[in-house]
């Protein structure tokens, strides 16, 4: 029954080689067939077939041995084909198999060393030995041939596999900045709308014993917000586009005063590029949800104007201030302004003032 286990475990092994090594083996006939000469002995003969299984034995299972331990199995090679030299000269391309297994198993350096020393002990072999001339170019050239090709294509696959890996980390990156981007266009869009959407409610409950027009009128409001809102998600994932900037800082004005903040801006119409306007709406809107819910403000006013090849957006209010930690949402709006190649700097010793710089595009794409 062990026997049985370990013969099929072989066997699933050999079968993962593919079809190329026992294609390769058509070589080795030559050295089969010659073990049929009239002119070797009986014991000769035999000798030389009880050999051909240990050749399979060296050759196939060389291709599971990686590191020096394969230089045991080029070195029982190499003995095959200088023990069986002299009477069976296609013997020498054990010497072949054995540089091809080199080039797999090790490093390019020491194969190339391996190689060489291979190739030197076949040239000694048939200097000493006496071996015939036809062994010697087998046994030399051929050998340095086929080693020098299967370093090479080792190399290049060493080659490919890190290309892979450095394709499949910058796959890996992509995915990553993606979902990042993804989470601030949600933390940006939905941060702002769901604010207003807070203050809209509490308001109505406010109103809903003392003015019940208004109460509903207020909850209205609030079905409308949600479904610009939900309207903007979806544009968003689809891939969003700024709806424009000037109607952006009216609906933050708007958002501002309803939150009982006395809200000024003062605005001058500028071309920009469509992700230069997708990045300053979504921090316009930013910066409009941390007045409301942090600053404790009752003035606001925005500024947005070009000078000097840039466009500048202002956000100044007269709150609490302080210098807090910059959160999720000012570190996405700092990251969206600084991939276009501008800057955001805050300032918090009077109430706070966000002041966003980005250069002008030449030639605004559309």
């Amino acid at each position: 029954m062990l026997s049985s286990v370990m013969a099929f475990g072989v066997f699933t092994k050999l079968r993962r080689l593919g079809w190329e090594p026992y294609a390769w083996l058509i070589y080795s006939l030559p050295f089969l067939f010659a073990a049929f000469r009239p002119a070797l002995s009986t014991l000769e003969t035999w000798a030389m077939i009880g050999a051909y299984p240990v050749f399979l034995a060296l050759y196939l299972g060389g291709h599971f041995v990686r590191g020096p331990r394969i230089l045991w199995i080029v070195a029982g090679l190499d003995a095959l084909a200088v023990v069986f030299g002299a009477r069976n000269p296609p013997a020498a391309c054990f010497f072949i198999y054995g540089s091809a297994l080199l080039g797999a198993a090790l490093p390019v350096r020491q194969a190339v060393f391996a190689l060489g020393c291979q190739i030197a002990l076949a040239a000694v072999a048939w200097f000493t030995l006496g071996l015939p001339t036809w062994f010697l170019l087998p046994a030399t050239v051929i050998s340095a041939l086929v080693g020098a090709v299967c370093i090479q294509a080792a190399l290049n696959e060493s080659r490919n596999a890190r290309l892979r890996l450095a394709q499949a980390e910058v796959e890996r990156l992509a995915k990553v900045a993606e979902r990042e981007r993804i989470a601030r266009d949600l933390h940006d869009l939905l941060g702002h709308t769901l604010s207003v959407v807070v203050l809209k409610s509490e308001l109505a409950q406010k109103l809903m014993l003392r003015d019940g027009s208004g109460a509903l009128q207020e909850i209205a409001e609030v079905e409308r917000i949600a479904r610009d809102g939900l309207k903007e998600v979806r544009e968003a994932i689809t891939g969003y586009r700024s709806s424009g900037l000037m109607s952006e800082l009216e609906n933050v004005r708007q958002a501002l005063v309803t939150a009982g903040i006395d809200a000024t801006v003062e605005a001058r119409s500028v071309a920009l590029d469509p992700a230069q306007e997708m990045a300053l709406s979504f921090a316009l809107r930013e910066a409009a949800t941390n007045v409301i819910r942090h600053a404790a403000a009752t003035t606001c006013h925005i500024r947005f104007y070009a000078r000097d090849g840039s466009v500048l957006m202002e956000v100044e209010d007269n709150g609490r201030g302080g210098d807090v930690p910059f959160g999720n949402g000012l570190m996405g709006m700092r990251e969206r302004i600084q991939a276009l190649g501008g800057v955001l700097q805050r300032e918090t010793d009077r109430g706070t003032r966000l002041h966003i710089k980005v250069p002008l595009s030449l030639t605004p794409s559309h």
